[in-house]
């Protein structure tokens, strides 16, 4: 689960820092297309660990009922976001490309969705909202780390 994670991390960070349409620059393009699509297997390989091993991190004990109400709304969110933000990518690129080449396999698009340009910035804000709770949670591990001193972050390390 923890390589995973951080797999998960750099791949999500990847998608971000490539962020743009794929058909103006191909390359960056590929890349982050490749990116997404890795944040999906993921999540899949993540829920299936996940109901096979029955674990998740991080072991801890919550502080209070806000604690955890934010904890499970957080995680819910990125669980969610983690799935939508590929899917609504993926939707997006259908509704800019009647047909797409991905190192050298064409890529099945939704024809129908062709000229529905507003998807792509679906996917923009929901990448950015993603992002933004990938940095809330990152926080929320360094609070836990230097303020609590729990064993949070160490157990993710």
């Amino acid at each position: 689960m923890m390589a995973i994670h951080w797999i998960t991390l750099i791949a999500v960070a990847t998608a971000y820092i490539t962020s743009g349409n794929p058909l103006k620059d191909p390359q960056l393009g590929t890349i982050h297309l490749l990116s997404g699509g890795t944040v999906f297997v993921l999540f899949c390989l993540r829920c299936i660990a996940f109901l096979l091993l029955h674990k998740d991190f991080p072991k801890n004990e919550i502080i209070n009922k806000l604690q955890n109400f934010l904890f499970k709304t957080v995680k819910v969110l990125l669980y969610a976001l983690l799935m939508i933000v590929p899917v609504s990518g993926y939707l997006a690129l259908s509704s800019i490309a009647d047909s797409y080449s991905l190192l050298g396999q064409n890529v099945y698009v939704i024809e129908s969705l062709y000229g529905d340009f507003y998807l792509g910035d679906i996917h923009q804000v929901l990448g950015n909202v993603f992002v933004s709770l990938v940095g809330l949670h990152a926080c929320a591990a360094l609070f836990h780390h230097f303020i609590v001193k729990d064993n949070v972050l160490k157990s993710m390390i």
